[in-house]
């Protein structure tokens, strides 16, 4: 999704009008997926026709630049213009997001913006955004305004690998032997294009956004380049088959599918022809024809910058409304990307790229993108820093509250008559908090996500205690995590807390989520010797065993039925040795399904009246495993806590009660209601029911 490149100067380098216009159907597909998703679900694919685009003209640049000059010359030439081209209106967008981010947003926001701003400054959002998607935990949070930025740091770090590979092959091949150079661009190809599938097959969060896995796309840009001009009708047909190709899998792709595997290879394919046919602007039925038309050069021409502003834009302007994008809103956000990028495009593109100060000497453009990088990164560890102590000082004081034993803080105001009606009453000073407010695994680094490793837990409550509770569970059991601790010190128990994001207590591995995740095959099998490793390990220094996870949220192969085996398989395990097993409730849902979550901070931050009916926020669904077990046998086997009366009341359930934000995200409790839980948690943990209770 990217920009006009070397472009600017068309007229005097002879920039082809096609490319402009392949350019513009590209950001146009971008923009209109994110603003309206439904109505084009593949519209992503925009960014695999700027991959191409890339590698075709970087590579003809570099082949011809590399028989006029000597390597090193060419490469800082190179480098210096990348940066003229590239980085004046990333570092304006930067800094708005970053001060827009201070001025008008929580300080909640803060961090994760700064650490945003960070990842897009050195080339490396893509990675960072990685990092984040196979987290459960943060995949379900807030889109943040700089996410689009990892398409522009693939593309970055091609720029840097790309001119060092093809001259270390001219050099090793020989410039004259250009079958050999095609062989060995085809050959890098073809094993990332492999690495790709496979990777998108085992790991399709983390494939998106991998290098290695998009590299295919540059290198079929980069054969292009070698390829000799078509003649005849071939010039005319061919790009508009190629644009069919490309329309065809912005309409029929959609975000569950498996991309960037085969799937990329009809959008790729499809800007290659485009490319490769080179549409003459002469005929009437030619796409260049088409692309030289004033609105769609100029599309063309500002593609970068409306890229790089359209997305804050549509993350940034809700929230300072607080309201959803409404269709007057979505056109007011199309107007301001097309006024801002037409701006960043005259006025910040334009004059750094022709500037005579910076061209005369190129070191001066790395000083200048050099200072630039210095000023971001400073900007980014102050912001994270000012922000995680003005956290941290909300934090405490909010947990100064409960362990202080104030009686109308959190949940505790349920069980005061002389408290003010507490349900949806929230501290508006404290809404920024619960952000970062997560429970003590996250604080303590015992949670994890899916991997190899399946040792990590963390003890809390009375850890001299003869006494011991297992918590075992997905990221839903490290929530409960700061109420356990503190049930567990007030009635003098050790708690141990066996934690996993997306990783349930059942003995059996789910295979994808209820509303269309896969968990990869891979993951199951760690999944699956994570929890033999507790039910060995753990359970026989436990007394008694509380299951806490996200019921409703997983699919398990096989029939509904299949749902309940693994806890039961559990179940016998800790019979057998002789220990006891307790249920809690799932936690209410915030939206009308599982998927359809919403941000209780932010919703509270934004004012409005974050409740959920009953009857959405716990659906038959989410007792599921229970009543099945129940049908099975195992009703007078297994305790229950039911926790539906410290989160709703009347048929509405909260997202404030006592002042405090229930939850930190869209379904895991805040770590200052899961505190003022505690006291409620230990009544309800010595009178539990049986499971048979469960309707």
């Amino acid at each position: 999704m990217h920009r006009p490149r070397d472009g600017a100067d068309r007229v005097q380098r002879g920039l082809r009008a096609d490319i402009q216009g392949i350019r513009a159907v590209a950001i146009a597909l971008v923009i209109f997926y994110h603003l309206w998703p439904n109505r084009l679900p593949g519209g992503y694919v925009g960014v695999d026709v700027f991959f191409v685009i890339s590698g075709f003209l970087i590579t003809g640049h570099i082949i011809k630049a590399a028989e006029r000059e000597r390597p090193v010359p060419m490469l800082v030439g190179f480098y210096a213009r990348r940066i003229r081209r590239l980085a004046p209106a990333a570092v304006v967008v930067l800094v708005f997001v970053l001060a827009f981010t201070l001025v008008f947003l929580p300080v909640s926001s803060w961090s994760a913006t700064g650490a945003n701003v960070l990842a897009a400054s050195l080339f490396s959002e893509n990675w960072f955004l990685a990092a984040q998607s196979v987290s459960y935990l943060d995949a379900s949070s807030t889109p943040t305004a700089l996410q689009h930025f990892w398409s522009l740091s693939v593309e970055e770090q091609f720029y840097i690998v790309w001119p060092l590979v093809l001259l270390t092959a001219i050099a090793l091949i020989g410039r004259r032997r250009g079958t050999w150079l095609v062989a060995a661009i085809a050959g890098i190809g073809a094993l990332s294009f492999a690495w790709g599938v496979l990777h998108t097959r085992t790991d399709p969060d983390v494939a998106f956004f991998d290098t290695a896995a998009r590299a295919w796309q540059f290198a079929v840009g980069a054969l292009i380049a070698f390829l000799p001009a078509l003649a005849g009708r071939t010039r005319v047909w061919l790009p508009w088959v190629g644009l069919a190709a490309i329309g065809i899998a912005a309409v029929v792709y959609a975000d569950d599918t498996p991309f960037p595997g085969v799937a990329a290879v009809l959008p790729t394919l499809g800007a290659a022809a485009m490319i490769a046919g080179r549409a003459p602007a002469d005929s009437p039925w030619s796409f260049g024809f088409l692309a030289s038309f004033g609105p769609i050069r100029w599309l063309g021409d500002v593609s970068y910058s409306a890229y790089l502003w359209h997305w804050p834009l549509i993350i940034l302007l809700p929230q300072v409304l607080g309201t959803d994008l409404t269709l007057r809103l979505k056109l007011v956000v199309l107007a301001a990307t097309a006024v801002l990028a037409w701006a960043s495009y005259r006025y910040v593109e334009t004059p750094a790229r022709r500037s005579a100060v910076l061209t005369r000497r190129r070191r001066r453009s790395f000083v200048a993108g050099a200072t630039a990088l210095l000023v971001l990164v400073a900007g980014c560890f102050g912001t994270v820093s000012v922000a995680s102590a003005k956290m941290q000082e909300e934090d405490d004081r909010l947990l100064a509250q409960v362990t202080g034993g104030e009686s109308c803080f959190g949940a505790a105001a349920l069980d005061d008559a002389s408290c003010s009606d507490p349900w949806g009453r929230i501290d508006r000073a404290a809404v920024p908090a619960p952000l970062s407010d997560k429970p003590l695994v996250w604080k303590d680094d015992c949670i994890d996500d899916i991997t190899e490793n399946t040792e990590k837990y963390c003890t809390y409550g009375d850890r001299e205690a003869s006494e011991t509770i297992l918590l075992w569970g997905d990221s839903h059991a490290g929530a409960w995590s700061t109420a356990f601790d503190v049930a567990g010190k007030l009635d003098h128990v050790k708690v141990i807390v066996a934690a996993r994001n997306r990783c349930p207590s059942s003995m059996t591995a789910p295979t994808g989520t209820t509303y269309g995740d896969v968990i990869p095959t891979q993951q199951q099998a760690w999944c699956a010797a994570r929890n033999d490793w507790v039910m060995n390990t753990l359970v026989p220094r436990a007394d008694r065993v509380v299951l806490a996870d996200l019921w409703a949220n997983y699919r398990f192969e096989g029939p509904d039925s299949a749902q309940a085996d693994g806890y039961a398989a559990l179940i016998d395990g800790v019979r057998r040795a002789d220990k006891s097993v307790t249920m809690v409730q799932h936690v209410p849902l915030t939206g009308q399904t599982l998927e359809d979550k919403v941000i209780g901070p932010a919703c509270l931050a934004a004012g409005r009246s974050c409740t959920n009916d009953v009857t959405h926020a716990l659906p038959a669904s989410t007792s599921l495993p229970q009543r099945l077990l129940v049908a099975d046998g195992y009703g007078d086997e297994v305790r229950w806590v039911p926790v539906e009366s410290e989160f709703c009341h009347d048929g509405r359930c909260y997202s404030a009660i006592g002042g405090v934000s229930v939850y930190f995200d869209g379904s895991h409790l805040s770590n200052a209601y899961s505190a003022s839980l505690g006291p409620w948690l230990a009544k309800a943990l010595d009178r539990t029911r049986s499971l048979s209770v469960v309707e």
